[in-house]
């Protein structure tokens, strides 16, 4: 017997959403044409009436509105103008047509009213309304409302109109009520039909969705009853589902077929391997009472293990306790190994340092001396100014011997002259004395450049050979020095390299050492727990003697629940 659906039916689940998606999708397009017609209705209302306002303005004379007073209703011109606004009015549809004055921009009355009944105004009677209302108007601008005024007279669109005299002045605003009843109606019209139009288009909605729903329920409850019978009709996977809806239906009815199929081949493996599973359960009961023999041997041969392995453990203590013994005295000759190894480095240091003074002091004296040489030579240069003394001294010694033979002709021709020439002789005494005087002080200088100029010699003797000293002694000391600094760099050098060997190999035979002894825990520990492990394999044995009784009497189980598994596979139609 068939069950009912706990909540929705499909049908109802596809209904209910389209039909409310259908009532939103009408309410919008009738809302917006609604509007949009409402809109263009109103705009040609207030059109037709300025159009109107604009046909009444022309009928009418501002030069006479601009006479309208009380009594202005006896004149020719009021009865004129009346008549020819009442044409309009009827010819036009208009409601009311008026005309409105002011004569201080406060206060408004009324000019020319076409009403024919008792609530016509006459000329001067107030206007009920601001003149701020109407002063745009009053200037010059045209007014009308852009929307239906619905009052108690009627659907009404007002317009008014500026009516200038000859003089181009505002002599009175025209006022106009249009008749806009017919655009009213024609709104509700256009309401009352898209109204229609769209509960006419959503009953075909529903009508046309509801078929659809029908044929693809049809064809949902054809695969239903279809599966129902696959399920009642005692196993037989033999059946197949035939819909050519040419629908997703279809592919269903495909996969559910290929689903028969799938599970028609495993009930073929499951009946086939229930065969098997009888045979090999058998086979396992008998394999099950030789092995539990063969582990009754095992236990006794894993007993023999355990002693060998109790054995093996401790050779294998001793063994750790020698590798113990050569492990810490490698790592004293490491430790010593690698204390000479930084001793050599702080030595090459050393050297690196004293070979990096040698050579900035050899640099150094090099300039020195190549500074010092070059000074002394323009010292010397210098010092040979004194031989011009020596040559300036002679001029001084022959103008002193010129001077003392003045001197002497001086005297002679004093002596000549007698009593006048007594002063003249005294000068010419006093001049060869002072040439005297010059003439050893000449020789004195003499001797003193002689002086001079030997010692300066004698210096520039001794400068060359210091600067010999300084180039040969010197600076060969310096090279000497340097060759010593690079052979005790190199040996230095040679020595750290070799200490530096020594504790890499030290280091290395240590961490052979330490893998040595690691390998022996290891091994130890593999002992142990291959000990450990045959103690319990002997226990697992002896436990698995009494687990195989119990899998022999599973398998004799398992050989009845795979007779009891092939008589419900054969219960099926394959």
């Amino acid at each position: 017997m068939k069950t009912k659906v706990r909540k929705l039916s499909i049908r109802w689940k596809i209904l209910i959403p389209s039909t409310l998606l259908i009532i939103a999708i009408c309410a919008v397009i009738g809302v917006n044409s609604y509007t949009r017609i409402k809109t263009g209705m109103i705009q040609l209302g207030v059109e037709e009436a300025q159009m109107a306002a604009s046909i009444a303005g022309l009928a009418v004379n501002g030069d006479s509105l601009s006479q309208v007073g009380a009594g202005y209703e006896n004149t020719e011109e009021y009865q004129s103008n009346l008549l020819s606004l009442r044409g309009i009015q009827e010819l036009c549809g208009i409601s009311y047509l008026y005309t409105l004055h002011t004569d201080d921009n406060v206060h408004l009355y009324y000019g020319i009213d076409t009403d024919e009944n008792a609530d016509q105004q006459m000329p001067g009677d107030t206007f009920d309304g601001e003149f701020s209302e109407f002063s745009n108007v009053f200037a010059g601008q045209n007014y009308v409302q852009d929307y239906i005024d619905r009052t108690e007279d009627g659907n009404l669109i007002s317009a008014y109109l500026p009516i200038k005299d000859s003089s181009g002045k505002v002599a009175a605003v025209l006022g106009c009520d249009y008749d806009a009843s017919y655009v009213v109606s024609r709104i509700e019209g256009a309401r009352n039909s898209i109204f229609q139009i769209s509960a006419i288009c959503l009953v075909l909605a529903l009508v046309i969705i509801n078929l659809i729903v029908s044929r693809i329920m049809r064809s949902l409850n054809k695969v239903d009853r279809k599966i129902y019978d696959l399920v009642h009709n005692e196993g037989d996977l033999t059946q197949k589902l035939d819909i050519s809806s040419g629908d997703e239906l279809e592919l269903i009815s495909e996969n559910i077929n290929s689903l028969l199929e799938y599970i028609r081949g495993i009930m073929l493996h499951i009946s086939s391997n229930s065969m098997h599973l009888g045979t090999s359960t058998g086979t396992i009961a008998e394999s099950l009472t030789s092995a539990k023999d063969n582990i009754s041997d095992i236990s006794a041969t894993m007993e023999e293990m355990s002693a060998s392995m109790e054995e093996t453990s401790s050779s294998l203590y001793q063994v750790d306790e020698s590798v113990m013994h050569i492990m810490n005295s490698i790592g004293s000759i490491a430790a010593k190994a690698s204390s000479e190894r930084e001793s050599a480095a702080e030595i090459t240091e050393k050297v690196q340092a004293i070979y990096e003074l040698a050579e900035t002091d050899r640099t150094d004296a090099a300039r020195l001396a190549s500074e010092m040489s070059q000074n002394m030579n323009e010292r010397i240069e210098r010092s040979k100014a004194v031989e011009q003394i020596n040559s300036l001294t002679m001029e001084i010694i022959n103008i002193t011997d010129q001077t003392s033979l003045l001197a002497l002709n001086a005297s002679i021709e004093a002596a000549r002259a007698g009593e006048a020439g007594k002063g003249f002789a005294v000068v010419a005494s006093e001049i060869g004395s002072l040439a005297d005087n010059s003439a050893r002080a000449a020789e004195g200088i003499q001797r003193v450049s002689q002086e001079v100029i030997h010692a300066v010699n004698e210096l520039a003797t001794e400068s060359e050979q210091m600067i010999r000293f300084m180039n040969e002694t010197a600076m060969a000391g310096y090279e000497r020095l340097l060759d010593n600094s690079i052979n005790y760099k190199n040996d230095v050098a040679h020595l750290s390299e070799t200490m530096n060997d020594f504790a890499d190999e030290s280091m290395h035979l240590s961490n052979n050492i330490d893998s040595i002894k690691e390998a022996v825990d290891a091994v130890n520990i593999a002992v142990e727990e291959s000990a450990k492990g045959i103690v319990g394999v002997t226990e697992m044995t002896s436990a698995m003697t009494t687990s195989m009784e119990s899998i022999k009497g599973e398998a004799e189980s398992n050989r009845e629940i795979a007779g009891q598994l092939k008589t419900e596979v054969g219960k099926f139609k394959l």
